[in-house]
């Protein structure tokens, strides 16, 4: 049993002799490491390497993973309905009333996704400046892949400030064993560990070049600045996916350690949505917007809930694509052209939230662009200095 765990129940009991109420993530904490789930997703508990943040609304990484307690129950947060995106069903709603499905509905959180200045980083901070960062934690098998296991770590982030700017933002790390079960993955070592990515992810084998591990097991993750995307080392990244486009992610030094606290969800549906009734919950961890500034589905919308093997098998890549010379061409260079592509992207926000006016004015730069073309006289270029001083040389 780890330290921190053993401390977990003897707080937990504690609370309960006192009947006080225990939030679930306490609880999954405090449970038994004798059980083998418990103890592999301990074992193997990942190190968050994330860009330090020197200043609070500066450069660096500022959203942690939260605990969702904290988000639930929280008069900062509305639910709203599916007849339009204003439609208010109820304020700090809890993990049992969203967990009803609700597959239209959307968490809506403080602030302006399209324009979130710094407030989604202050709240952010107000959640996890009382608490440690948090790892939900999960064995699960594959219907059609009996011979493995998948132990996934899930990490939930209240916004995703990237190209495509978003509340709420859930990744996830997971490993495979060559193992039926937890038990027997304890008496073995992973054979794949993969990050995921934007809409995909990156894979590769234990022991790997890339794959670097403390302890002798805790891989360590690197979370890219604003978008979270994890990837297996330090470096200026081409993020990119049929959804968001193409982007820089960054996980350059300089770096902060975490460790997050590990919260173990059951494997099978009555157990999960019991000890964490949220997981029933269908609609969106966000607002909803048009395009790909949707708040994100939440893990058990996902493929890989289910079929964790065959979901690595189809979208794991077996590597990342880096800024072309970011490490020999200078800050300067590389920032231009990642706010090439920001620019880009804020365009595209602009219309996608106003559509009207967006599209006037780039169409008043367009004509201005062609109007100018067309008063231009294009002759052919004459010879240059140099070939008259030198003829032969080819300009």
């Amino acid at each position: 049993m780890s330290v921190r765990s053993a401390v977990a129940r003897l707080v937990v009991a504690a609370a309960l002799a006192t009947g006080l109420t225990v939030p679930a993530t306490q609880l999954a904490a405090a449970q038994d490491v004798a059980d083998p789930a418990g103890e592999l997703a301990e074992r193997y508990a990942p190190v968050l390497r994330i860009r330090a943040q020197e200043e609070p609304c500066g450069p660096g990484q500022p959203y942690l993973p939260v605990d969702i307690d904290t988000v639930l129950d929280n008069r900062d947060v509305a639910l709203r309905g599916p007849w339009s995106t204003d439609d208010l069903a109820g304020i700090a709603p809890s993990a049992t009333d969203i967990g009803d499905g609700l597959g239209r509905y959307h968490l809506d959180f403080p602030g302006d996704a399209l324009d979130p200045g710094c407030e989604f980083e202050q709240w952010s901070r107000e959640l996890t400046d009382d608490g440690d960062p948090v790892a939900y934690a999960r064995v699960v098998g594959d219907p059609d892949r009996p011979g493995q296991v998948a132990l996934q770590y899930w990490f939930f982030y209240v916004f995703n400030d990237w190209n495509n700017n978003h509340e709420g933002d859930w990744e996830m790390i997971q490993l495979v064993f060559d193992a039926p079960d937890a038990a027997a993955a304890l008496r073995t070592e992973p054979t794949m560990i993969g990050y995921s990515q934007h809409s995909g992810g990156e894979g590769t084998t234990r022991g790997s070049d890339v794959h670097e591990v403390l302890d002798g097991t805790h891989p360590v993750v690197y979370p890219a600045e604003g978008s979270h995307a994890n990837f297996f080392g330090a470096a200026l990244y081409l993020g990119r996916s049929a959804d968001t486009g193409v982007g820089c992610d960054d996980t350059r030094e300089p770096h902060t350690d975490l460790r997050p606290e590990i919260a173990l969800m059951p494997t099978e549906r009555p157990a999960y949505l019991e000890a964490f009734p949220w997981l029933g919950f269908d609609g969106r961890w966000g607002e909803r917007h048009e395009a790909f500034y949707n708040g994100p589905a939440g893990p058990n919308m996902k493929r890989q809930w289910t079929e964790p093997i065959q979901w690595a098998e189809e979208t794991w890549r077996d590597g990342s694509v880096t800024v072309p010379l970011s490490s020999a061409v200078g800050p300067n260079v590389t920032n231009t052209f990642c706010g090439a592509v920001e620019t880009g992207s804020n365009l595209l926000r602009a219309i996608v939230r106003n559509p009207g006016p967006a599209l006037a004015v780039l169409g008043v730069l367009v004509a201005i662009v062609l109007g100018a073309a067309s008063r231009t006289r294009w002759t052919g270029a004459g010879r240059c200095p140099s070939c008259a001083a030198a003829p032969g040389v080819s300009c």
